[in-house]
């Protein structure tokens, strides 16, 4: 496997390779990450206690965050580009009933504003909305082209097939993490499943006369 830098050579493939989040790719997105815009509310929903943001999606990701920015903030304004949203029947009735969540339908954020930090957003029909913060949840998008180029298997999203065992479609090629579509993203489930990829890629090499996978 080369880098920009060097050539690896070995018997195992591990890919740990992870994700990334999608964007929205407007104007102040970039300027303002980490400064307000953040794509990760169970991470950084306590930062904004007593303010009011928004929240931009239209899944049941963007539900569950709702509801998870909901216990510490003042308001949540969920901007939803269609005319309804894709969640659980579940999480929309709690939503429902959560009086801090307010959801605006057909509203796509044209720019987010601000210097230093978040100041607001600018709707594409013109109306601008005064928020602490921006938390944007459209989604992840897998780096995954690799393994894909290698042949290994992917499902119709991108992400890399696995079994139980962490095992792709290739022999001695194995995957961990994000990049596999596991629910949760997080670093520490994503330890777990290197720890457990790592050891069957270790009892694939104990148990099979393997030469270099790459030369």
């Amino acid at each position: 496997m080369s880098t920009q830098r060097e050539h690896f050579v070995g018997k195992t493939v591990v890919f740990a390779t992870g994700t990334e989040y999608k964007k929205l790719g407007v104007p102040g997105e970039k300027e303002l990450a980490a400064k307000g815009v953040s794509y990760c509310a169970l991470c950084d929903g306590a930062f904004y206690r007593g303010k009011e943001v928004a929240l931009v999606g239209g899944g049941d990701s963007a539900a569950i965050d709702a509801l998870i920015l909901a216990e510490f903030v003042a308001k949540v304004h969920v901007l939803v580009r269609k005319d309804q949203m894709r969640a659980e029947p579940v999480n929309m009735e709690r939503m429902a009933k959560n009086p801090k969540i307010e959801i605006h339908y057909k509203t796509e954020v044209d720019h987010i504003t601000g210097n230093e930090k978040v100041e607001g957003v600018v709707l594409k029909s013109g109306v601008a909305m005064k928020v602490d913060g921006v938390f944007i949840a459209v989604g992840h998008v897998p780096n995954s082209e690799v393994a894909k180029e290698l042949g290994v298997e992917l499902d119709s999203h991108g992400y890399i097939k696995v079994d139980v065992g962490s095992r792709t479609n290739i022999d001695g090629v194995f995957a961990a993490g994000d990049v596999t579509d596991k629910p949760f993203k997080q670093a520490i489930i994503g330890a777990a499943e290197g720890v457990m990829a790592s050891y069957f890629a270790y009892q694939y090499l104990q148990n099979n006369e393997v030469t270099y996978f790459c030369e």
